[in-house]
């Protein structure tokens, strides 16, 4: 699936794909919590933006199972302690083209709920990742929040030019 359409001379704007946790070691390495399911955005040559500076990854070891990555230009663990927090960004024109009927969750959030009757039902706010299929969190102001089943017979379509996902109301899902 393409990603979500922009408008004529809409800049590309990035993507987070990790959240620096703290320093790890004394030569600069960072722990770093991947925000991205593709296990190949995460290794030694890449580069990311962190903190709107470009950096490129030199080395990434994996303690407890978690990445901790050292970044060229950081020496020492003072150098790791300075990005304590920050998040590792990529342009969005580097994300991968999905196969139909999967998306981005920055191209959910932000989409208008509509059911096959017409109502709205609120905005997705969430996309919560639960194990068998994600479930979309839908809010709207001075209602219950409504949460959305990632499933074929739930999720109709995705339309991102009229901003919508059409769901089926199926019984018990909006009670």
């Amino acid at each position: 699936m393409p990603k979500r359409p922009r408008g004529d001379g809409e800049p590309a704007g990035r993507v987070a794909v990790g959240h620096i946790n703290a320093p790890f070691g004394v030569r600069g390495h960072v722990k770093v919590t991947p925000l991205t399911s593709n296990p190949e955005r995460l290794k030694v040559g890449a580069t990311f933006y962190v903190q709107d500076v470009a950096r490129r990854v030199t080395d990434i070891k994996y303690p407890r199972g978690y990445p901790a990555i050292l970044f060229e230009g950081v020496r020492d663990r003072d150098d790791a302690e300075a990005l304590r927090g920050a998040v590792l960004e990529i342009d969005e024109t580097e994300l991968l083209d999905l196969p139909e009927d999967e998306y981005y969750v920055d191209d959910l959030v932000g989409l208008n709920v509509v059911t096959t009757e017409g109502e709205s039902l609120g905005t997705v706010v969430e996309v919560l990742v639960t194990g068998s299929n994600d479930v979309y969190l839908v809010r709207k102001p001075g209602a219950k929040d409504i949460l959305i089943p990632a499933l074929k017979d739930v999720v109709l379509d995705v339309d991102f030019e009229a901003n919508t996902m059409r769901i089926e109301a199926v019984p018990g899902l909006l009670a």
